[in-house]
């Protein structure tokens, strides 16, 4: 639901076009979620989806929605007057999040959302899965897992596990540290944390150097997940994971350090 700087270049009139004064500007914004034709588009694309891929779960996104373009669309305004919404383009959201749920759960599966859906009260299935993401502030994502299981939601955590976030020396042992679980709340809580998720944007990645970029940090991430929370010692794995980045060279990826040292596989003649 992002906003395209450059135009409709993909389903005419599935995005929503901006406007600048009484005029169009051009530009477009987000998914247009009042008209009839943007459901049935994608109706059938999520049928198409889930012909074609066997996984239970469809990530709906919903992340970082930008409102000014709605705000600008005269349609958009009549719309929102019409269903009672007022100014509240949040209640617009919600209209479309919940019409694109019915239609993904009508094909028996599972949806995840990001969790702006959630912080702007979108009104969602009980069974939607909430993915926290949002790492500004170094501590609001455990607040974030607390509001969002308490509220009965299952929850995913990649905040902490942005990949695209490098710094110098071995920033896998922060990666490593992070306890999911670590949130105040009660068992039952903690027991609708059912996993998380490395994630890595890429506006500097690409084919040269994805591979050493994701691994073997991403096996820090890995093994926190199913690793029981007592198990904390750095030395240990950075044995375990310094033994998987050699073996990953020896299969030909690319994998970077861990710290200063060197594998074998390096200097091996192909």
């Amino acid at each position: 639901m992002r906003r395209a700087a450059f135009g409709n270049k993909g389903v005419p009139g599935l995005l929503t076009p901006c406007y600048s004064g009484s005029h169009p500007s051009g530009t477009f914004g987000p998914v247009n979620p009042i008209l009839n034709s943007t459901y049935e588009f994608m109706s059938t694309f999520f049928l198409e989806v889930s012909s074609v891929f066997p996984d239970f779960y469809l990530h709906l996104g919903g992340d970082e929605v930008d409102f000014t373009c709605w705000k600008s669309n005269p349609d958009i305004q009549a719309f929102m007057k019409k269903q009672g919404f007022g100014n509240d383009f949040k209640e617009l959201e919600s209209f479309y999040i919940q019409t694109l749920l019915n239609i993904v759960s009508a094909y028996g599966k599972g949806y995840v959302v990001w969790q702006e859906v959630f912080d702007n009260k979108v009104k969602v299935r009980p069974d939607t899965i909430i993915q926290v993401w949002r790492e500004e502030e170094p501590v609001r994502y455990m607040k974030e897992m607390e509001l969002i299981t308490g509220a009965g939601f299952r929850a995913l955590l990649s905040a902490p596990w942005y990949l695209n976030h490098i710094t110098y020396g071995p920033d896998w042992r922060q990666i490593y540290m992070v306890e999911p679980l670590e949130f105040k709340g009660s068992p039952q809580q903690k027991a609708l944390v059912i996993g998380g998720e490395a994630c890595m944007w890429g506006e500097y990645v690409d084919s040269t150097n994805l591979a050493p970029r994701l691994w073997p940090r991403a096996g820090a991430v890995a093994e926190r997940l199913w690793s029981n929370k007592l198990v904390t010692s750095l030395d240990f794995a950075f044995k375990r994971l310094t033994q998987f980045r050699c073996e990953l060279l020896r299969r030909g990826v690319q994998a970077q350090p861990l710290s200063v040292g060197y594998c074998e596989q390096e200097f091996e003649q192909t």
